[in-house]
């Protein structure tokens, strides 16, 4: 939403600009559409693209760097350094006034005249939410790409939003496959504290390709892990010792601003080459017309900096100095707006003077109408109004009225929020949240909201409704769950009601309170027709998510049927691909992975071709598809899903999805030999459970890190683990209801598994006995599976070898019918023996599933980790291209590679063009081997 949100004096300067909601996306590898995406069980939504109209002005300054004030020096060392390295990152870092900026620009221009492609972006304090600041990136992206092909519109009904962690994956994919070289150059990154936002940052970073660059200026180290890419040579870094002036610099600055030879050597060793600092001196000395400025210059510090801005201040005119100390209020301004806000009609001519008169005021756009000051002067004429905080407000009063009579809404809110007129800022905040919401900007919707009143927020249904939807996408629970029963009592139109039912069924749905979702859900069905085909959709699917909890297999069948038929006329996709999702996992259950596995592949494909590869709906499949993978022991390809689609569904998944996601990726890392990965991504998942108020995803973490320990033969630690996993309130609170996530992996399975091997196999037989012939009874044969096995291990532990090789062949039987091998390849720490024994040898499937089974003579359960060092080549591999290598280890072709990966085989090909060019070969196989020899793969 970009609002600079202030308290107290609230002089702190304005520089969020809106952009617009502008993401060209990837789809079957080639950039086509723009992707949204949704929530809980599903909502389609549509979105047009931005005009390109919405780059010129103060919106376009981001995208473009400050104007070249004159005088300034070319910074020829410092380019012929950029110039000699290869490194697809740069590092500029340095405090205010170090002529970073100067820097960049130069470069940019550089790199323009070689038929670089290069985008800009001042980065802004709004940045610090991820959706705000994909849509500043790939803003900046379209200033040289131009616009997206766009996607059809949405149904009028329908409500757009789109997933931050979508829209990263777009940008990290389109960058990816593009051939043509980019540099992007990124501004005041100092501006960034969110910890979301810096992790996207790690992640695009590490995966630049080498002829694509990315420039970064700070004031300060960005808090990303730059050791890998130091140690290969990826990262150039320049500091404020390299971008001090030299003597000469010096000379050549100070003499085009007609400063005389007498006073450059004195300044030079009293400013320590620090430009800023020069800057401002010459400044002082040119209105002076003297030396008295420099009699008290030593050092590099702020204070110095104070000191030369005072005695430009000083050398002003009455009149010019009220403008200065006034305007600098603002952040970004025009003549209007000063006129407006500062209430003269000189501001025209005021800011001609200044800028003639070189005192660190520059324009920000094309157009030569925006403005802004040197941070530093900026800083120093704000620090002037600190007492004044009623003409403040009421100088950020009149800026907010002309911007909202102008079109720029996101900074009326920003000047009413400052003036403290929470009115017309609720006002403003109540015709543009919605849009802002549909655009993917929740965080600073929120933020915005929460910064008015109650009684001027619970006053506006408009508002309320926003600031529900708000809270709910920002995991805020109490205070969505708070919204909507203000939302109850209130009056509102027919129109209202889907996006109210829509609201109790999502916040039920993500705040896991299953039982509540089902009696809402029957409450709800008598008035399904009075509600559009989307929502009696949603309804559906609400339905029956409950009824599979409940084993109710045939109910949710129905239910399921009722959706689709409500929502194949529309195409509403995110219903649809949740109903597909749902239906896959009662086959899953059933043991039906072939069914279930087509019924998401059919799923996925048609989120792809809906463009919504990245969005939630694509995100939901994902999460049921990995699954599946995972079971048929396809891991390579399960795993690229993990790893593309992690942070997406952390972002949107329920709490089914995210156990689901966290235990397949924590498992796969123990596969890999990556124990202590494994570890640390279980300790998130339980992190998110802390911060989200949610118990299952804390127990579920401490069940897995039980199973962990079992692995390592650790009964100790798995004692630890399950105790506090166990957690029987919270269980007990489901009644009837088997959470998805839990069906083979749930309290019982954890307690069983530490008991047998404690060496209590005589006294839980029974159990495991019992259990399993439920599990057959309801027809949940997967369950099943992974009991026999449990049981075969009891026999085997209490002496009973004959009949537990009879059992545990029958369950290999099985298993191999349905084409499944975690369930069984799970236990293979503890199945050793029986593996050995087995007499399964007619059946081709079966044979196989023990060749999984079977673990290399000396192998450890965990494979071992390969630690070879990378190769130059290698440590440029970006994830996908990983992904892809490690499939033709295995023999895939690019068609089957393309199949797996769910890309384009034109995609592919692309990829491996890539990899060639890094690893220095033609040959698929030579490459797969060279990173395979480097420990790559």
């Amino acid at each position: 939403m970009g609002y600079a949100l202030q308290r107290g004096d609230a002089i702190t300067e304005n520089r969020e600009f809106p952009v617009m909601d502008a993401r060209p996306c990837i789809d079957s590898g080639k950039p086509t559409t723009h992707h949204s995406a949704d929530f809980a069980f599903g909502r389609e939504h549509g979105m047009s693209s931005p005009k390109a109209s919405q780059t010129s002005g103060p919106r376009g300054a981001r995208f473009s760097p400050p104007r070249a004030q004159a005088g300034m020096v070319e910074r020829a060392r410092l380019l012929a350094a950029l110039d000699a390295s290869d490194a697809p990152l740069t590092l500029i870092c340095a405090p205010a006034g170090f002529g970073k900026t100067t820097l960049m620009r130069q470069l940019r221009r550089r790199l323009q005249a070689r038929g670089v492609a290069v985008a800009w972006l001042q980065v802004e304090q709004a940045d610090n939410d991820l959706a705000h600041c994909l849509q500043s990136l790939m803003a900046a992206m379209l200033t040289i790409l131009g616009e997206p092909t766009q996607t059809p519109l949405g149904q009028p009904h329908v409500m757009n939003t789109t997933t931050a962690e979508g829209r990263a994956a777009e940008l990290r994919e389109w960058l990816s496959l593009s051939d043509a070289p980019i540099a992007l150059f990124l501004d005041d990154l100092e501006l960034i504290v969110d910890e979301q936002v810096w992790a996207f940052l790690q992640r695009f970073l590490t995966d630049i390709d080498i002829h694509h660059r990315v420039i970064l200026a700070s004031r300060n180290k960005p808090p990303l892990a730059f050791g890998r890419m130091r140690a290969h040579r990826r990262l150039l870094e320049l500091d404020q010792s390299e971008l001090r002036f030299t003597l000469e610099e010096t000379r050549s600055f100070l003499q085009r601003q007609n400063i005389g030879s007498g006073a450059i050597q004195t300044l030079q060793q009293r400013t320590e080459g620090w430009p800023a600092a020069l800057q401002l001196a010459a400044a002082a000395l040119n209105a002076r017309h003297g030396s008295g400025a420099l009699r008290t210059v030593s050092g590099v510090s702020v204070g110095i900096a104070e000191y030369l801005a005072q005695e430009v201040l000083d050398s002003r005119a009455p009149s010019q100095q009220a403008f200065l100390v006034r305007s600098a209020v603002l952040g970004h301004f025009c003549a209007e707006l000063c006129d407006a806000a500062l209430e003269r009609q000189d501001s025209e001519a005021m800011i001609a003077e200044i800028v003639q008169d070189n005192l660190l005021l520059v324009p920000i756009d094309n157009e030569q109408r925006w403005y802004r000051y040197h941070p530093l002067f900026a800083e120093f004429l704000r620090a002037r109004m600190v007492g004044d905080g009623a003409e403040i407000r009421a100088l950020r009063g009149r800026a907010a009225t002309w911007s909202a009579a102008h079109g720029f809404v996101d900074e009326a809110v920003a000047h009413a929020l400052a003036a403290n007129d929470h009115t017309h800022a609720a006002d403003l905040l109540a015709a543009s949240a919605m849009d802002n919401l549909r655009s993917g900007r929740v965080a600073d919707t929120a933020r915005a909201i929460a910064m008015l009143p109650d009684i001027e927020v619970h006053g506006r249904p408009e508002l309320l409704r926003a600031a529900a939807f708000a809270a709910i996408f920002a995991h805020r629970y109490e205070a969505a769950a708070r919204y909507l029963e203000i939302l109850g009592k209130a009056e509102f139109t027919p129109e209202s009601d889907d996006e109210v039912v829509a609201m109790r069924l999502m916040l039920l749905g993500w705040t896991d309170r299953i039982p509540d979702l089902l009696t809402a859900v029957d409450e709800l069905r008598a008035m399904t027709t009075r509600l559009s085909p989307f929502t009696a959709g949603l309804l559906g699917n609400a339905r029956a998510f409950c009824h599979i909890a409940l084993g109710q297999d045939v109910d949710a069948e129905r239910d399921l049927a009722e959706a689709r038929a409500a929502c194949e006329p529309i195409d509403a996709l995110y219903v649809l691909s949740y109903s597909a999702c749902f239906a896959a996992g009662i086959e899953l259950n059933s043991a039906q992975l072939a069914i279930a596995r087509a019924t998401l592949e059919g799923a996925f494909q048609r989120a792809i071709d809906g463009g919504q590869r990245y969005g939630s709906a694509g995100a939901v499949v994902a999460t049921y598809l990995a699954e599946c993978l995972y079971e048929a022991n396809e891991l390579d390809a399960c795993e690229s899903l993990i790893d593309d689609y992690m942070p997406i569904v952390t972002e949107t998944g329920l709490p089914d999805h995210l156990i689901l996601f966290y235990r397949i990726a924590a498992r796969l890392h123990f596969l890999r030999g990556r124990g202590d990965v494994g570890r640390t991504v279980l300790v998130q998942l339980a992190e998110i459970g802390v911060r989200r108020g949610l118990r299952r995803l804390v127990a579920s973490a401490w069940l897995e890190r039980c199973y962990a320990s079992l692995r390592s033969n650790d009964i100790e630690e798995a004692r630890r683990a399950l105790a506090v996993g166990s957690d029987m309130p919270l269980w007990d609170s489901f009644g009837s209801f088997k959470p998805y996530a839990s069906e083979i992996d749930d309290v019982v399975i954890a307690r069983l598994r530490v008991r047998l091997l404690a060496g209590e196999a005589q006294d839980v037989m029974s159990e495991i006995r019992a259990e399993r012939q439920d599990a057959e009874a309801a027809g949940r044969r997967r369950r099943a599976l992974r009991l026999a096995v449990l049981e075969a291990q009891g026999l085997e532990a209490v002496g009973r070898r004959r009949e537990a090789i009879t059992e545990f062949d029958q369950a290999v039987m099985r298993a191999a019918a349905c084409g499944m091998v975690r369930v069984l390849a799970d236990e293979i720490w503890a199945l050793e023996p029986l593996v050995a024994r087995s007499t399964v040898t007619g059946e081709p499937g079966a044979v196989a599933l023990l060749g999984a089974l079977r673990l290399p003579a000396g192998a450890s359960v965990e494979t071992a980790f390969r630690g070879a060092s990378e190769t130059e080549g290698t440590a440029r591999l970006t994830r996908r291209e990983v992904q892809i290598l490690r499939l033709i280890w295995k023999g895939g072709s690019n068609k089957a590679i393309a199949r797996d990966l769910f890309l384009s085989e034109n995609t592919v090909e692309t990829h491996l063009r890539r990899i060639y060019e890094k690893l220095g070969t033609r040959k698929r196989t030579q490459a797969a081997a060279l990173a395979r020899d480097a420990g790559a793969i």
